[in-house]
């Protein structure tokens, strides 16, 4: 990754992909080292977005990072980030919700030790069998005789996401992924030690209803080997591997370090491999794909030395993602400002003042009220879907003419100036 120190030739508007990362100590390093460069984020009105960004490109996308401040984290803090994103970059198309979870191991052990969730394992919340990819598991209904009723579900993500996870999922069966190469870029970090493996004995998966021994950073010294799972050992081949699973994923409002409540969950969101607590929260805002690297097992042998790791895991995923995404046609058309035709008798100043409160309007004024100043007559409107074209045609025995604007779909002051000059 290069930083760019040039001012960006982008404007919020040219943004398309949300890398959102809420553990700002913890996710936000990764995602910065999946980037191919850095540039300064355009400008973009502070007085109703309090959020800072980070803004680049990966493989010719122009990607915006958002993160929460620190210790502000779950579903509350993750909707407030992302409501004032989206209104700042308006032409956000895919939204990746990337960082850690706990794992939901399967009810029923695998033969195959590359078929259940480990730690480190990264999973992509799309199981692909029609129902929900993301379901609120603590959203619902109590009922007699202990029964709970499910009834919040997410959005799915954007199709373009999922069109490329299968392709990512085909290539990974043909050998053609290079999540090597984007693990690398870990590894070339200065204190790339923090992304390394902890190691395969550190890999424990206990019984549900056993607790953990000792403190929290005591890394289970103490805890009964005979109370482990006994499933099928990943190897040192594996362990330099990037294992990832496509499945369902339970979100709620709180921290799961209990086993049982954990198998619960799974059972209640039909067979869940992974359990989080900000993707509602940016669900509320825009459907997103939530991709997650397994830190812990969401029990009470839960530490943090997996974390750094998986995080790591699901960053580098995700990059490995978003390269089978067009760079093309996501992007949006070129934005300018244009005297299409101007006949000669019509002098530039009469076109400035056609133009006066509608490109240099004060600051605190709405849109909607700059549109009001536009003279009634000779007022035409026409808005396409994106809003890219206002035309304002002059009449009563007027010569005709076009300007063709951009104003009305870009918070970009400094923009504005220029395009202001372009009229004068």
């Amino acid at each position: 990754m290069t930083l760019n120190n040039t001012q960006s030739p982008l404007s919020c508007a040219d943004y398309h992909i949300a890398w959102i990362c809420p553990v700002a100590n913890l996710e936000l390093l990764p995602a910065r080292l999946m980037l191919d460069d850095e540039h300064h984020t355009p400008h973009y009105n502070t007085h109703y977005d309090e959020n800072t960004y980070i803004c680049g490109t990966i493989n010719g996308h122009a990607v915006v990072v958002a993160t929460c401040p620190p210790g502000e984290t779950g579903n509350v803090n993750a909707g407030r980030l992302t409501g004032s994103l989206f209104k700042t970059f308006p032409n956000i198309r895919m939204a990746v919700l990337v960082g850690i979870g706990g794992g939901i191991p399967l009810a029923i052990t695998p033969k195959e030790s590359l078929n259940d969730v480990h730690l480190g394992d990264v999973v992509v919340g799309w199981p692909g069998d029609g129902k929900p990819a993301c379901i609120y598991h603590d959203r619902g209904r109590s009922k007699v005789d202990g029964q709970f009723e499910l009834v919040g579900t997410m959005q799915n993500p954007d199709r373009r996401l999922l069109s490329a996870l299968a392709i990512l999922e085909s290539d990974h069966e043909l050998g053609r992924t290079t999540f090597a190469r984007q693990l690398e870029r870990l590894q070339k970090y200065k204190k790339h030690t923090i992304f390394a493996h902890p190691g395969l004995e550190h890999d424990r998966l206990y019984k549900a209803a056993y607790h953990h021994v000792g403190d929290y950073e005591s890394k289970c010294v103490s805890c009964d080997p005979h109370e482990l799972v006994q499933r099928p050992p990943r190897t040192e081949h594996d362990k330099g591997q990037l294992v990832f699973h496509q499945g369902r994923i339970a979100t709620g409002n709180a921290v799961i370090q209990d086993g049982e409540q954990r198998d619960m969950i799974r059972d209640r969101c039909d067979g869940a491999l992974c359990v989080e607590m900000e993707a509602a929260g940016v669900d509320v805002n825009r459907q997103c794909l939530v991709i997650r690297g397994i830190s812990d097992y969401a029990d009470s042998h839960k530490s943090d030395i997996w974390r750094s790791h998986a995080a790591g895991n699901a960053a580098a995923f995700t990059r490995e993602l978003l390269c089978r995404v067009p760079s093309s046609s996501p992007l949006p058309p070129p934005r300018t400002i244009v005297a299409d035709t101007l006949d000669h008798t019509a002098s530039s100043s009469s076109l400035s003042g056609l133009t006066n409160g509608i490109l240099v309007p004060q600051k605190t004024e709405s849109k909607d009220k700059i549109i009001k100043k536009v003279p009634k007559s000779g007022k035409q409107w026409s808005r396409e879907e994106d809003a890219k074209l206002l035309e304002v045609v002059k009449t009563m025995g007027q010569p005709k003419w076009k300007l063709v604007a951009q104003y009305f779909h870009r918070d970009d002051w400094a923009c504005q100036q220029r395009h202001k000059k372009l009229t004068q």
